[in-house]
């Protein structure tokens, strides 16, 4: 089944699979296809609403299909694919979200090879989500969008890819989750429960955090997520952002941070700056993606998770989102 939230023109089901088919006739040698065309919109719309819908379809089709693509725009399609990966609980057959830079109807485009590998993927019986693209697999809770002018577009920035397909399939066996077998394939549970009052912020050296800002953000906002520095290290020569987290503490506001590096974990214990914002309580983004830090933060103030456990709730893996591997 192929469920395709990418901005088209307005057309029956039927055709679209009948268009897909002519534009890539092989498709019928790998894998009998239903398409549902669930969304018509530009992915940079993608909202909860539709990460709650594509789930929900996924759980009541189960027993319909061996694996599922969802060909996505790419924009926000790190976003759905750690969506996915947290409200699927359980999963024990392939979901795999796939795109392309150049859409299927130019000369010369990515889509053809996206989405053949992506349908002989979710053949293979691997229980995740994952992003197929550019020949390379990875694990759904942990990939970014890298690039908007390469066709290399996607990455994981703290785990190396689940596969890579060139000549044959290569998987990374101590990474990927073995497939299952058929008898066990059961209906994964399902738990869209998001907050998305969540506001991000960059630490900008020298610039300032206005008193104004400040108390927007602790009056309108459940969760706030802050980048710094390196390892999550934060100014302390201004107090106004030891201010923000001393408030959001009092205020039961989690208050996650990460950092601006594209690798590395955070370790609010290696420095004073990071120890201050520790001691009032701020919570560790680890080494996830910053796609899964929002939606990790979304979700624990969706399923109410009490404050005093939010440093709990961010350390224990809930889509396998951590690895002891970092990519340099």
């Amino acid at each position: 089944m192929v469920l395709d939230p990418q901005q088209q023109a307005a057309r029956q089901d039927k055709n679209t699979l009948e268009e897909l088919h002519s534009q890539i006739p092989e498709l019928s040698r790998l894998a009998d296809i239903e398409l549902e065309l669930v969304s018509n919109i530009d992915s940079s719309d993608v909202d909860s609403h539709l990460w709650s819908q594509l789930a929900t379809i996924i759980h009541d089709s189960w027993e319909k299909f061996d694996g599922v693509v969802i060909i996505h725009g790419t924009d926000t399609m790190a976003y759905t694919a750690t969506a996915l990966s947290f409200f699927l609980a359980g999963l024990t057959k392939p979901v795999v979200l796939t795109g392309s830079q150049r859409p299927l109807s130019e000369l010369r485009n990515d889509a053809r090879a996206n989405i053949i590998d992506a349908i002989e993927l979710a053949t293979m019986g691997y229980p995740e989500v994952m992003v197929c693209f550019d020949s390379v697999v990875y694990r759904g809770s942990s990939v970014t969008k890298r690039s908007s002018e390469n066709l290399h577009a996607f990455a994981s920035q703290h785990m190396p890819p689940l596969g890579h397909f060139g000549v044959h399939f290569s998987v990374s066996q101590n990474l990927i989750k073995a497939p299952i077998a058929a008898a066990r394939r059961h209906r994964p549970s399902v738990d869209t429960r998001v907050c998305e009052n969540v506001f991000v912020l960059d630490v900008v050296p020298s610039a300032p955090l206005s008193p104004e800002l400040k108390n927007v953000l602790l009056k309108n906002y459940r969760g706030i997520l802050v980048r710094g520095f390196g390892v999550g290290n934060l100014p302390l020569k201004n107090p106004c952002w030891l201010n923000l987290a001393e408030a959001a503490s009092q205020k039961q506001i989690p208050l996650v941070i990460g950092s601006q590096c594209q690798t590395g974990s955070i370790d609010l214990q290696s420095y004073e700056n990071g120890r201050a914002f520790a001691r009032h309580g701020a919570i560790s983004g680890h080494n996830m993606s910053l796609e899964c830090m929002i939606l990790k933060l979304m979700v624990m103030l969706g399923r109410g998770i009490a404050f005093e456990n939010r440093h709990e709730f961010f350390a224990t893996p809930l889509a396998s989102e951590f690895h002891e591997v970092s990519v340099r």
